[in-house]
């Protein structure tokens, strides 16, 4: 998806799910690796080398900060293999930025009635509903007939 605003980048998204309130970003480089499986699906195979790192840090610094505690100079582990102490500090930082994300996540109204009425049904993006709402008034506007001279 290629996107020119953060508007329009919230409006390619709303193909997966509601993205408004969450971070985004332009990204110069990334790099993802599929697999095809045996379904004829495409599956994530692998991130490229730092892309992993640099989303993490970029959208998950609390996540980052605890990643780099229990992985510090131990090597090449994985997480089956740490201790549960070390893993309970992933799934503490892990609660933790689902809490700050939800608290960030705040988003504007649509700017009608009408707007807030669609938005309820659909989840759809706030920039998106009131877009939509623009579109339809200026179109019935264009065809409204007025009955003698407006005073």
């Amino acid at each position: 998806m290629f996107a020119r605003t953060k508007d329009d980048a919230i409006i390619e998204l709303d193909q997966v799910g509601n993205a408004e309130g969450c971070p985004i970003t332009q990204v110069r480089t990334f790099q993802i690796h599929f697999a095809l499986t045996d379904q004829g699906d495409l599956a994530l195979e692998q991130f490229g080398e730092g892309t992993k790192e640099d989303v993490i840090a970029w959208a998950y610094p609390l996540l980052e900060n605890a990643l780099a505690d229990v992985y510090s100079g131990k090597g090449d582990e994985h997480y089956e293999s740490l201790p549960l102490n070390r893993r309970a500090a992933i799934a503490r930082a892990v609660e933790q930025e689902r809490r700050r994300l939800d608290l960030e996540a705040a988003t504007a109204e649509p700017q009608t009635e009408l707007g807030r009425e669609v938005k309820c049904r659909t989840d759809m993006p706030t920039i998106l509903v009131d877009r939509l709402v623009r579109k339809r008034a200026s179109k019935k506007l264009k065809s409204f007939k007025g009955r003698g001279k407006p005073s």
